[in-house]
């Protein structure tokens, strides 16, 4: 009975009548192609190739009580690669450079398995040649995606054939043909990542999991004047000078996974003056942790005009409270004037214990009320420190109270926390953003009333909220949306850039600013800000 197939029938029928072998002599196997076609085969399959030779070593891991051989041609059955037992391919005669071709080997796998493009498996007396009838080859076809082909096949004897050698053989190409296009892709993206890393404006950082520094662009040398030679394979936790004002966010990143955004960095060294907005995100290749990616963007310029324009708010809130001020001072000098008449001119020694008490109380006042008004009007570079949050609403509220009475309106403080607790901030700019709150809430209110200033303390989320509620005439919603962007007002003469400031403060602290308005019924504008932590000091 008739078990072989019809291809290995047909291709020993060539054998015999075509190509006049005779099956007890062991066919010569030729070289079709010259070293140097060889050479430049070699290179041009060189990647599967080398990813050929990684799974043979798992493939003869698991069959090392197996002798076998692992053969790689191209698609002209042009042997490139022999790799595995000496003794079967010395007694195959096998070289590289040799053709599987069916006119000089005989029937064979990788002669059928290119011809016909099935996975094919040749074993004992399938052979046209008597001298492999103790051989079994199993072939299987691959196909590259730059258009390259050829065969793997594993060579083995006869006594240790499975059939499920071709199945391992057809896995092995797929894994390698999957891994091939990965690494395609892989250095695509590469390259992609590369063009977008050297033609960005920001300045990238990119660590490995370690800390160790893998990458640092164009852009980055530009900004911080340190080269790139001098960065790359350096740690991040070596930079005591230079780079710490980034390193102490990348290390938290690298220690913790924290996500950093939009931290203002001022950064400086014997060459430069800068100021940059500042990104870190942790990396992940799935859901393992490998690394971390930092950006930084220079924003010295718009930091400038932004001081610039936080000076002219601030001579703008003056130039209001000054009326309000001259009205408050003169205030205390009515009493004084009139007390130190009294003094003069009737002098009672059991009164004037009184008196001078009087008036020292109405000078201290006096002298509160300039001190505040001159730290408003003094520019200061940002500098935090812990501040009692319960004091510093006091202070603003005592400040705004003239410029409110003014305006037939009262501002009411309530302390909902009713306990010292403090905030890691910059004193100045959170009083500017509090004064310019009360001040947009004054002109919004024409018919007076009453602003309410509440201190809250959000347990869950460790911070404190103040919210500054008034009784106008509430904001449009189609205003609403675009409240914060700059040169967008409902005043006629505002400039529109008070609150997109206070905002940038704000953010600048870690808190943010939440606005909730009701048409004809007010405007309450709440800010959030963290709790100070004793270990946690982010900016200096």
């Amino acid at each position: 009975m008739i078990t072989e197939s019809w291809y290995t029938l047909h291709s020993k029928y060539n054998c015999e009548h075509h190509y006049g072998f005779d099956p007890k002599t062991l066919p010569k196997l030729i070289q079709t192609i010259t070293p140097d076609e060889l050479e430049k085969k070699n290179d041009k399959y060189s990647e599967f190739i080398y990813l050929t030779k990684y799974f043979v070593k798992k493939l003869f891991y698991f069959l090392n009580d197996i002798p076998a051989m692992i053969i790689i041609t191209d698609d002209s059955c042009n042997v490139l690669k022999v790799m595995g037992n000496e003794d079967l391919q010395y007694k195959m005669g096998i070289k590289e450079g040799d053709s599987f071709d069916e006119k000089y080997a005989g029937t064979n796998s990788i002669y059928l398995c290119l011809n016909h493009n099935l996975p094919i498996q040749v074993k004992g007396n399938e052979h046209f040649h008597k001298v492999f009838y103790d051989m079994s080859c199993s072939s299987c076809k691959f196909t590259l995606n730059n258009g390259l082909k050829g065969t793997i096949t594993l060579a083995t004897t006869l006594d240790k054939s499975s059939s499920f050698h071709l199945g391992l053989v057809s896995s092995a190409v797929d894994s390698i043909e999957r891994e091939i296009e990965l690494n395609k892709m892989n250095k695509q993206l590469n390259l992609f990542n590369q063009i977008i890393i050297k033609s960005t404006k920001n300045g990238i950082i990119i660590t490995d999991q370690n800390g160790m520094i893998t990458d640092y662009n164009v852009a980055a040398e530009k900004y911080t004047g340190i080269k790139k030679t001098d960065i790359i394979g350096r740690n991040i936790n070596t930079f005591n000078d230079e780079l710490k004002v980034f390193s102490r966010y990348i290390e938290r990143t690298l220690s913790l996974n924290e996500k950093f955004e939009n931290i203002e960095i001022h950064f400086s060294n014997n060459k430069l003056e800068k100021i940059f907005l500042f990104d870190t995100i942790p990396i992940y290749d799935g859901v393992q942790f490998i690394g971390t990616y930092s950006q930084f963007r220079d924003i010295t310029d718009r930091y400038d005009l932004e001081q610039q324009v936080i000076t002219n708010e601030k001579l703008s809130i003056i130039g209001k409270m000054s009326t309000s001020l001259a009205h408050e001072i003169r205030n205390p000098l009515t009493p004084i004037s009139g007390f130190l008449k009294l003094l003069e001119n009737n002098f009672d020694k059991a009164k004037s214990k009184e008196y001078f008490k009087i008036i020292n109380d109405e000078l201290h006042r006096m002298k509160d009320l300039i001190n505040n008004f001159v730290m408003i009007s003094k520019p200061e570079a940002p500098r935090k420190k812990d501040v009692n949050i319960h004091t510093l609403l006091l202070e603003t509220i005592h400040l705004m109270n003239s410029h409110g009475n003014l305006h037939n309106i009262s501002i009411e403080f309530t302390d909902n926390i009713k306990h010292d607790l403090s905030i890691y901030v910059d004193k100045n700019q959170i009083k500017q953003v509090l004064i310019n709150l009360i001040q947009n809430a004054i002109e919004e209110m024409n018919a007076g009333g009453e602003i309410n200033v509440v201190l809250n303390k959000n347990r869950e989320l460790n911070q404190i909220e103040i919210s500054v509620i008034d009784q106008g005439c509430g904001i449009d919603p189609k205003i609403l949306s675009d409240l914060f962007t700059p040169f967008v007002t409902t005043k006629p003469d505002g400039t529109g850039l008070g609150l997109s400031i206070s905002q940038r403060i704000v953010k600048n602290h870690y808190g943010e600013i939440v606005v909730d308005s009701n048409k004809n019924r007010g405007t309450t504008i709440t800010v959030t800000l963290p709790i100070s932590i004793k270990n946690d000091r982010r900016d200096d």
